[in-house]
């Protein structure tokens, strides 16, 4: 039944599966549970309910296992380990009882981007599969399904991966569209495989897949008028894409405003509207952002009640947890005091929300109208300013190539508060084509919209990160090259390793800057070091001088330190493009070179 290892290849593998499943069938054996309708019922076997009538589950592994997935893009490539493993894969199927079956439509149901996923889980994580299946649409179980995803999360003797020293849990074949999860029970290595086929299924036909929250507003603009903002937000776990994909303005959050910059945002906004969390298609051809999921599985670490979508939907009884403490009331608790993993306080709560929970979702995950404003989450430590507008789509393209972000306890143990650039805030999500594919078709859509006199305002915003955090100068290896670089001082804090010094925006003022530049009320200046190519807010109405003064990095350094600072940034992005992102156009590459 099971082929020698020597003899197992990808699309054996579905081959294989398929005989298993009918040897079971045959034989008067339940092969398949296929989308069962109990599934709820048999996931609260392994949760504890809270007292607001919502469900927690816990994870064995509380981050995606990035370092330990491997994506295979041509057969020539699949290594004795990676047979090893769909062997093992085969062997436990065929001795376990029946897999759970769930299919769901990813992409808006009848759009261009629509993708059928089936995804088997082991009977042992119902969960699983019934929170993945809360968050896409309904799909015909007999449908020919467009990828799938394989998830047994046990030790099957993994063999570790060719040529490193960490375990082989994941494998994603693109070009036969179906990925194996084993040892995690996470629930995001689910979801992050579907919504990687997704990313590719989307580049096929025409679009790009890109790791940003779509939110909508219409405006008051400076000169009266009223505009529809289509707004989407780049960014990798813990940068604020949730945060800033679910903000909404309300009676409550606008005293704050009131407050503290002497605005109503109210007066200036109306029919605000979440259309999607994570994943979204920008496809020129129809001009719009589709989203790829009807719910959402977001971080709620941290999260509070100024946050009123958010906090709305992860207080609701339907509400998902995962690795979710409680308070003293039995109720979902997000403050991060409670739980621990490796000995440090849990800084990975997730949860599955319905969007309609948020109280301002209209049912539709596809845009009103074109993209108008492209935001990019790029925190960092000692260049950024607080926000900046980019009128050059050669230059935003570099910065979406670069994905230049800081490490959250989320993404991986090893990387947390490091410097990083992860290209196209997705690197770990895609595969079938090159990052630098969907690169260059979104700097071309950037050119077009410009051509056409509609271009699309793209921000870039520190949310995270500081402005001049402590730093010491030090020698970084970049392959066969050293360089001087500026390295953060870092400090732990309740176990986690934190920059020190500087300073940042508040979410409210970054939301505030948000709304003016909207409202095309902000004026700017050019960048010290880029010229017009970057934009510097020189005047915001309603923020104090003295405050744009302490967000702007060279209150800090001399020039000569921050163009230091700038040159060790564009060399150590070239590195990382190199590797991540090759063959870009010259003029995507050398955007940022600047003469000393």
């Amino acid at each position: 039944m099971i082929p020698r290892i020597e003899e197992i290849t990808p699309e054996k593998f579905k081959e294989v599966f398929r005989k298993i499943i009918e040897l079971k069938e045959k034989a008067g054996l339940k092969a398949l549970l296929d989308n069962p309708p109990d599934l709820f019922d048999r996931a609260k076997l392994y949760g504890t309910q809270y007292r607001n009538g919502s469900w927690n589950w816990a994870s064995n592994i509380w981050s995606r296992s990035a370092a330990n997935t491997v994506v295979i893009e041509r057969d020539e490539d699949v290594k004795y380990e990676h047979k090893l493993l769909m062997v093992r894969v085969l062997e436990h199927i065929l001795a376990q009882g029946p897999l759970i079956k769930v299919d769901g439509y990813v992409g808006k149901p009848g759009t261009r981007v629509q993708m059928h996923a089936t995804v088997y889980v082991d009977p042992q994580f119902p969960d699983l599969a019934y929170r993945w299946k809360q968050l896409v649409y309904p799909a015909p179980p007999d449908e020919k399904p467009d990828a799938e995803v394989f998830v047994v999360p046990h030790y099957l003797g993994n063999p570790k991966i060719p040529g490193k020293d960490k375990l082989l849990m994941v494998m994603r074949f693109p070009h036969h569209y179906f990925t194996i999860i084993t040892m995690s029970s996470y629930q995001g290595e689910v979801k992050k495989a579907v919504l990687t086929h997704w990313i590719f299924h989307v580049y096929q036909r025409g679009c790009t897949g890109e790791h940003a929250a779509l939110r909508e507003f219409t405006v008051k603009r400076a000169d009266g008028t009223w505009k529809r903002v289509v707004a989407c937000f780049w960014g990798l776990t813990g940068t604020g894409k949730s945060t800033h994909g679910f903000y909404i303005w309300t009676p409550e959050n606008a005293k704050k405003y009131i407050k503290e910059f002497g605005v109503n945002p109210l007066e200036y906004v109306k029919d605000q509207v979440i259309k999607n969390d994570d994943i979204v298609a920008i496809c020129p051809e129809e001009d719009r952002v589709i989203g790829s999921e009807k719910g959402s599985w977001t971080k709620t670490e941290d999260l509070t009640p100024e946050q009123v979508a958010l906090w709305r939907a992860a207080t609701s009884s339907r509400a998902l947890h995962e690795n979710t403490e409680f308070d003293e009331n039995g109720n979902p608790c997000f403050e991060g005091k409670l739980f621990q993993y490796f000995g440090m306080p849990n800084r990975n709560a997730r949860s599955v929300l319905y969007l309609e929970d948020t109280g301002y979702f209209d049912g539709d995950i596809e845009s009103t109208g074109p993209l108008t404003t492209a935001v990019f989450l790029t925190p960092g430590y000692f260049t950024d300013f607080a926000w900046v507008k980019i009128t050059d789509p050669a230059f935003a393209a570099k910065v979406l190539a670069d994905g230049r972000t800081i490490g959250h306890p989320a993404q991986a143990k090893e990387v947390i508060g490091r410097v990083r650039y992860v290209a196209r805030y997705a690197l770990p999500f895609n595969m079938g084509v090159p990052s630098t594919a969907h690169v260059v078709r979104f700097y071309e859509y950037l050119k077009k919209r410009a051509e056409k006199g509609e271009p699309v305002e793209v921000y870039q915003f520190n949310t995270t990160g500081r402005i001049i955090a402590k730093y010491k100068w030090a020698e970084k290896k970049l392959g066969n090259k050293v360089i001087m670089a500026p390295e953060p001082i870092l400090v732990e804090k309740n176990g986690v390793p934190k920059a020190v010094g500087g300073t940042r925006p508040s979410i409210e003022e970054t939301e505030f800057f948000l709304l003016q530049a909207c409202r095309g009320a902000v004026k700017y200046k050019p960048h010290p070091v880029w010229g017009e190519k970057v934009l510097v807010p020189a005047e915001v109405p309603g923020i104090k001088p003295d405050r744009l003064r302490e967000l702007d990095p060279t209150t800090y350094v001399t020039m000569e330190e921050f163009k230091a600072l700038l040159k060790a940034q564009v060399e150590e992005s070239k590195y990382w493009l190199d590797k991540n992102c090759p063959g870009l156009p010259k003029e995507i590459y050398q955007a940022m070179d600047f003469e000393a």
